[in-house]
């Protein structure tokens, strides 16, 4: 490998290592406790066929809601610059008082998204620049307002072969999620939702192609919603679209009415969007380089439905 290279993975594997370890601090949570605590009902497959724990590593409770008004989604955005050949990452924070249901990205093509993860202050979002110029990352968050109930994130950190999880507790939405890669040399090609308040699931699922033939672990993310009366709909897609390039494919998935865009995720490889369409909230939007599956029946998004 490149000496550069390895280095830049480096530091992108100390970064990670960082906000993994931020994650789990007794700031983050009502009771003070400095242990993340294991939930009884997120439990994941590990490569060897066995379970692999879930760790709960945030718990927030908001302000009561606000009573003038019914609940809503804002998105919020950070942007950042990725110099050639470097790692950056940007950071989404939502309101004070509103809920972080989950968070997407975008980019131009030719930057690897080697996490896209909640994050203490918000939706984080790092990208990693292989090509010759610039490139602008952006992180977006789904915030919810007037709203009651509890927001945790659950995580799971498992080898790639071993269909890596992260399982909200019963009874919970899973609203959103996501994944870190602590080396950079994993390619992410699904990272998506499973489930929803009436086939519930609760679970997160991502899965990734090593680049140098290494079972390598991936911290699988999902941020889980409870205590609260929203029910919500797991919707997928129902078909691609090819862009003006020759490796480019869009596709987007939208709520019924009634329902606002919480999160969602994709199926492909080299995604450089995923996120709320910047016009339309009950719409999701994918675009990735290529795909695996064509039918995109793993393409999928989680709508909430508000009353």
């Amino acid at each position: 490998m490149n000496p550069n290279r390895k280095v830049l993975f480096t530091f992108v594997s100390f970064f990670l290592v960082i906000v993994t370890i931020a994650c789990s601090c007794s700031s983050l949570s009502p009771s003070g406790s400095k242990t993340p605590s294991t939930s009884s009902g997120g439990s994941t497959p590990a490569a060897n066929g066995q379970a692999g724990p879930t760790a709960t590593i945030a718990s927030s409770v908001p302000a009561a809601p606000a009573s003038s008004g019914p609940p809503y989604i804002e998105q919020a955005s950070a942007q950042t610059t990725v110099p050639a050949g470097e790692s950056a990452a940007a950071v989404a924070a939502c309101p004070t008082g509103s809920l972080m249901l989950g968070g997407g990205f975008a980019s131009a093509q030719g930057l690897q998204v080697i996490a896209s993860m909640p994050d203490p202050t918000g939706w984080l979002v790092t990208g990693l620049n292989d090509t010759a110029g610039a490139l602008t990352l952006t992180a977006y968050a789904s915030c919810l307002h007037n709203a009651d109930g509890t927001i945790q994130v659950v995580s799971a950190q498992v080898p790639v072969s071993g269909a890596p999880i992260a399982r909200c507790p019963a009874g919970e939405i899973v609203t959103g999620g996501g994944y870190a890669d602590g080396t950079g040399s994993l390619e992410v090609y699904i990272s998506t939702p499973l489930g929803d308040s009436n086939t519930p699931g609760n679970a997160w699922s991502v899965m990734a192609h090593p680049d140098q033939n290494a079972d390598e672990p991936i911290t699988v993310y999902a941020v889980c919603l409870s205590g609260s009366s929203l029910t919500s709909t797991l919707i997928r897609d129902d078909k691609v679209t090819y862009g003006s390039g020759a490796d480019a494919l869009n596709f987007t998935m939208t709520c019924p009415s009634g329902a606002v865009m919480a999160s969602g995720g994709y199926e492909g490889t080299g995604a450089y969007i995923s996120r709320v369409n910047s016009t339309d909230t009950t719409i999701w939007e994918v675009q990735v380089q290529g795909k695996i599956y064509f039918d995109g029946s793993l393409d999928h998004a989680v709508c909430l439905n508000l009353p």
